[in-house]
């Protein structure tokens, strides 16, 4: 079975259908925008088809604002049945082929209950980083919070704000995420980039006063929205203000067809964490991030 490169925009939705079918806990919201390459500062995919129409298997570098300087996303996925006969080692041999000059290491993503990939990531190189939980919710009855005093929300999926300087100051501020201590900084014009064609944002800021306090954000697709981003300014918390930001964005969504939302985090932030379970979040399924050093 031959390595190709895939042809994007055009083979997107077969890849994601393939990936989904191998690992049905995979959040099909995320790898479409991983899969648009006009989000990304460079993307790469591969497959390999037996025969002529099966496809067997797929990789992917990715290279983007939101992942860390010189960091590099890695995906590779072959059918189950495939496994062993090095078909993943030549989907990976392809990204390698194809990094750029300033990628200086890898990160990958692994369901923690695939052992067999697992054990295929160790024995690449790449090593645990940190776990994170994904958990997903039912919007059926959500509602938008009852009034507080001072507190207004405003629906921005287009992220554009008259005080954007000052939106943009909060944001950075609010994250105190262990994910932010690895270099994975979020931008206003970051999550802009993150919607792939046929996806759409949805957003919701909360002003103290009048000045930007907490923001959540989250990418549709169909009917299904993943979270991207809940953080609200360390000068305003103690008010709850994660969980009706949260609670706002999810009564919006609900408003705009949105069933369900997923949203992924580091076990160890037991803040947002504690939000998602009072919102009634359930585990979905847990994931490594693991990382190597460049080849």
């Amino acid at each position: 079975m031959e390595v190709s490169p895939a042809q994007l925009p055009k083979d997107t939705s077969e890849i994601v259908d393939f990936v989904v079918a191998r690992i049905p806990e995979q959040d099909r919201t995320i790898l479409r925008s991983d899969l648009d390459g006009e989000s990304a500062r460079s993307l790469r995919a591969y497959v390999s088809y037996q025969r002529r129409d099966m496809l067997a298997g797929v990789s992917l570098v990715r290279t983007a604002s939101n992942l860390p300087d010189g960091a590099a996303y890695v995906m590779v996925c072959t059918r189950a049945d495939l496994g062993g006969r090095g078909l993943g080692s030549a989907l990976f041999a392809a990204v390698l082929s194809d990094l750029g000059e300033h990628v200086t290491r890898l990160v990958t993503c692994v369901l923690e209950d695939d052992h067999r990939s697992m054990s295929v990531a160790r024995h690449w190189g790449f090593q645990e980083m940190q776990s994170s939980v994904t958990t997903s919710v039912d919007l059926f009855g959500a509602r938008v919070p009852d009034p507080i005093a001072g507190v207004t929300f405003e629906e921005c999926a287009d992220l554009v704000f008259d005080d954007e300087e000052a939106v943009g100051t909060m944001l950075l501020a609010s994250q105190t995420n262990p994910e932010f201590d690895l270099g994975l900084v979020l931008e206003l014009s970051s999550l802009r980039e993150t919607p792939a064609p046929g996806q759409r944002p949805i957003a919701v800021l909360t002003r103290v006063g009048g000045r930007p306090a907490a923001l959540s954000f989250a990418v549709a697709d169909g009917d299904q929205m993943h979270v991207v981003y809940t953080g609200v300014d360390p000068g305003s918390r103690g008010r709850r203000l994660a969980l009706f930001t949260k609670q706002a964005l999810h009564a919006h969504a609900r408003e705009l067809g949105i069933r369900t939302a997923l949203t992924e985090n580091e076990e160890s932030n037991t803040g947002i964490r504690r939000v998602n379970d009072q919102l009634g979040y359930a585990r979905h399924s847990s994931w490594s991030w693991m990382m190597r050093p460049r080849p």
